[in-house]
């Protein structure tokens, strides 16, 4: 009966590996991240300049290789779409221009991007460059963000400052003071988008899609 029992188990099991090896999430090597962070939050930080000729966009930064969820991208930042990240998974992008030229770029990999990028660049978090430990209050850790502009994908590194001192920060009773902060993004590399032509916007969700080669 054990026998019998332990081999459904490993039945079940290599049936599981099998499905994770057709729909399961991409398996990403490690890369660098910013300065000491353990973690980085991804999101969008889009100029109204840069957006001026783009009438829609969508993405999506999915662990999934034949998945989409896409999502509108408009004028704005918003760098913490999701938190706590420690590797990095493919971005996909595709947009129309305001004079109809649609563009896609899928199955970017951004990990190999940030090996490379690291290689010559150093960046450095605010504690760091302050030379103290980091606060876990008011201290922020990095935000991959990216935008579009007209043809092209941006790909940056958003790094924010708390220019209120560690000890001001709290007030007695453990509330937060108004702190002051400013943000400043720091290129990684720009990606010019294939032109391509038939694409359903209202279409957000996708399944069992061919994976295509990175871009």
């Amino acid at each position: 009966m054990k026998t019998l029992f332990k081999n459904i188990t490993l039945l079940i099991l290599a049936l599981s590996l099998a499905a994770c090896a057709s729909t399961g999430p991409i398996r990403q090597s490690s890369a660098p991240l910013p300065g000491d962070a353990q973690y980085y939050s991804y999101g969008v930080s889009q100029s109204k300049e840069n957006f001026a000729n783009v009438a829609r966009a969508q993405s999506d930064y999915t662990l999934y290789v034949d998945q989409r969820t896409w999502t509108d991208d408009k004028p704005g930042r918003a760098p913490a779409t999701m938190n706590m990240l420690q590797i990095y998974y493919p971005l996909h992008v595709r947009w129309e221009l305001k004079d109809g030229r649609q563009f896609i770029l899928e199955n970017i990999d951004v990990a190999a991007i940030m090996r490379e990028y690291f290689k010559t660049h150093r960046l450095e978090l605010q504690h760091q460059r302050e030379g103290r430990p980091r606060d876990s209050v008011g201290d922020y850790g990095p935000s991959f963000v990216h935008e579009i502009r007209d043809d092209t994908v941006i790909l940056k590194w958003l790094l924010t400052t708390n220019h209120t001192p560690v000890n001001e920060r709290l007030k007695a009773n453990g509330a937060a003071t108004r702190w002051r902060l400013t943000e400043e993004e720091y290129p990684v590399i720009e990606l010019k988008g294939r032109p391509t032509r038939g694409i359903d916007f209202e279409k957000r969700w996708e399944f069992n899609r061919t994976p295509k080669a990175k871009e």
